[in-house]
């Protein structure tokens, strides 16, 4: 088994986090760091025992390099992630991949011109409810859908938007669509299929930042269906609800718990019984608040899989499957702005 050798851009709470979750992974390597403060990628250098850089320049000149993790500010992961996939590196990029279509598929382009791969987190996807869902989905169990719910109800307090400097900025934030409910987004496309039509509200209703903290996303799917997200980050004190309640033609499940990490409820016609995947995974914890789920380390096992057996992608997100995420979400803000339905190709 051939080992993968990572370096992470940005080493703030994300690239931490990923630089923690390296270390703990077969065939999996740490070879260096890069931030843009000094200090910050010595001191996470030194800690993992790795290179450490302060120029993206240098880091792309590294030969030991074999992906490069996009963990910098949402609005700046299309020029970093281009500019590692024209030096010849893969990369893995964090969400949101992009804050514009444009730019999403700018990035993809690239990584097709130059013969790289490239990867988006989605994480939530490795979760054991997700995984038992999207099974009997595709085994045909829950047969047609009929309609999704999703619930993001989480608090982020005033400290929060205050930690970073591009925290709840239009230009490199984009939005707490963007930045938290990306997930939940990916996922409803995941079981529901392409959307055709989008509707939505959003506002600012509690914070004194740029972005919306709240919004309602209203989709009219291809194969008829509905689906419906509400999001805020203004639930009092903590996180409150993070679940997808799936309605079909044989079955209905919710999956709930603070981070769509449990099922709530289960009636599925001809499945009497379920067993989800042993797990000891828990949400991404940075004090102050907890963010998705921490499933980093199987992203970069199915990475060590697809690099040593390019048949096996697992649940990896190609860069032009998350590209759909960033339409949808682009439509939701163009619908809030105009009040109108907009039509999606």
């Amino acid at each position: 088994m051939k080992t993968v050798n990572f370096a992470i851009l940005g080493c703030g709470k994300i690239g931490t986090r990923h630089a923690d979750k390296i270390k703990g992974v077969d065939y999996v390597k740490l070879a260096a760091v890069c931030d843009i403060i000094p200090e910050r990628a010595k001191e996470l250098g030194e800690k993992h025992v790795c290179k450490w850089y302060s120029k993206l320049e240098d880091l792309l000149k590294d030969p030991d390099v074999d992906f490069v993790n996009i963990c910098t500010p949402s609005g700046l992961h299309p020029t970093h992630a281009i500019q590692a996939l024209k030096a010849g590196k893969n990369v893995l990029c964090e969400k949101p991949m992009a804050l514009t279509v444009k730019d999403a598929k700018a990035m993809v382009a690239a990584a097709k011109r130059n013969k790289k791969l490239l990867y988006v987190v989605k994480q939530n996807r490795y979760n054991p409810p997700v995984k038992l869902v999207r099974q009997l989905i595709e085994e045909g169990k829950m047969g047609r859908p009929i309609m999704c719910i999703v619930n993001m109800l989480w608090n982020r307090n005033p400290a929060y938007y205050a930690s970073d400097p591009w925290r709840g900025t239009r230009k490199l934030d984009g939005g707490t669509i963007y930045t938290q409910a990306s997930h939940f987004v990916d996922l409803m496309l995941m079981f529901m299929g392409k959307p055709k039509n989008v509707y939505s509200l959003m506002g600012t209703k509690n914070h004194d930042i740029e972005i919306e903290d709240t919004g309602i996303v209203n989709i009219e799917f291809k194969n008829g269906s509905f689906g419906s997200l509400n999001y805020t980050t203004c639930a009092t004190k903590k996180n409150f609800e993070g679940s997808i309640t799936l309605i079909f033609s044989k079955g209905t499940v919710k999956i709930g718990g603070e981070y769509i990490n449990t099922i709530d409820y289960f009636a599925v016609e001809g499945v009497d019984s379920y067993e989800l995947e042993k797990t000891n995974i828990q949400a991404n914890d940075y004090g102050t608040y907890k963010g998705s789920m921490s499933n980093h380390d199987q992203v970069f096992k199915d990475i060590v899989e697809r690099m040593n057996n390019p048949k096996r992608n697992g649940n990896l997100v190609f860069g032009d499957d998350a590209v759909k995420t960033i339409q949808v979400i682009e439509a939701a803000f163009a619908s809030a702005k105009k009040n109108k339905i907009i039509k999606l190709s």
